[in-house]
C-alpha cells in the first residue's frame, strides 16, 4: 500500500504504556500534519482489541516492546497473523541486538529509538507507508529496496557465510556460534567481515535484517 501525503493522511494506531510519552508524541504528530492517530492504546492487548473493533484499519501501528498485559512481541505476532498487510513501527528504548532481530523476524517494518529526533518518527511513518520499511542506521535502505525490486543481485555467499548469516538471527554470541560451526572465533569474525564487505553494512543487526528480508531466514514470531 502506498500513501500520497498530498491527498491523504497516514492513519496510525499507537500503543505505549507510558502515558506522557504517548501523549507527547501524538501531540507532535498532529502538529506537524500528514499523520492522524486514530487509535490510542496503553498495551498490546488493548491495541489488538481496538484494531478488532475498528471499522477501518490504520495504515501503520506504532508500538513499544515492554508493556503490561501483552508486550510488543506478542502483539506483533497476533497483528501479523490477523492482519497480514498491517505495517508496524517499533518505538522503544530497547536497542539490544536480541530485541531488534527478534522484532525483524516477527515482521515489523521499522525500528526506532525513543531518543530519536521526533521528526524521524514522521520520516519513518512516511517511508513505511510508501515503501514498506524503515530501519534507520541498521541497514543501507537503498540496497535493500534494490534487492526487493530485483535491481540488485544478491551476492554469492559461501556455505560458511550462509550458515553464519542464519546464526546472526539468534541471540548467540560469536563464541557460541564458533562452537556450533566447529571453527575458531577468529574464523567466525572472518565470515562476518566478509559479509560486511559484500553487503556494504557494518553491524550484525544489518546482516540479520538482510537474511530475513531476502528469505534466507523465514519470518516467524517465536523466540530466537
Amino acid at each position: 500500500m502506498s500513501v500520497n501525503l498530498t491527498n491523504s493522511k497516514i492513519t496510525v494506531a499507537y500503543a505505549d504504556d507510558h502515558v506522557a510519552v504517548r501523549k507527547g508524541i501524538i501531540s507532535y504528530l498532529h502538529d506537524i500534519g500528514g499523520v492522524d492517530v486514530v487509535i490510542e492504546a496503553g498495551n498490546g492487548q488493548e491495541l489488538v482489541q481496538l484494531l478488532t473493533d475498528a471499522a477501518i484499519l490504520p495504515d501503520v501501528c506504532i508500538m513499544d516492546i515492554k508493556m503490561p498485559d501483552m508486550d510488543g512481541f506478542e502483539a506483533t505476532a497476533i497483528i501479523k497473523q490477523r492482519w497480514k498487510g498491517m505495517k508496524i513501527l517499533v518505538l522503544t528504548t530497547f536497542l539490544e541486538e536480541y530485541y531488534v532481530v527478534r522484532m525483524i523476524r516477527a515482521g515489523v517494518n521499522g525500528y526506532l529509538s525513543k531518543s530519536c529526533d521526533p521528526e524521524e518518527i514522521k520520516e519513518a511513518l512516511v517511508s513505511i507507508a510508501q515503501k514498506g520499511m524503515y530501519y534507520s542506521g541498521l541497514y543501507v535502505e537503498k540496497a535493500m529496496i534494490a534487492v526487493q525490486d530485483d535491481k540488485m543481485r544478491v551476492p554469492n555467499f559461501t556455505e560458511k557465510e550462509r550458515i553464519f548469516l542464519k546464526h546472526c538471527c539468534s541471540d548467540l554470541t560469536y563464541a557460541e556460534i564458533s562452537v556450533l560451526m566447529k571453527c575458531s572465533v577468529k574464523s567466525v569474525e572472518g565470515y562476518r567481515d566478509s559479509l560486511f564487505k559484500k553487503l556494504a553494512v557494518n553491524s550484525r543487526v544489518s546482516l540479520a535484517l538482510f537474511a530475513v528480508k531476502t528469505g534466507i531466514i523465514p519470518m516467524d514470531s517465536g523466540p530466537l
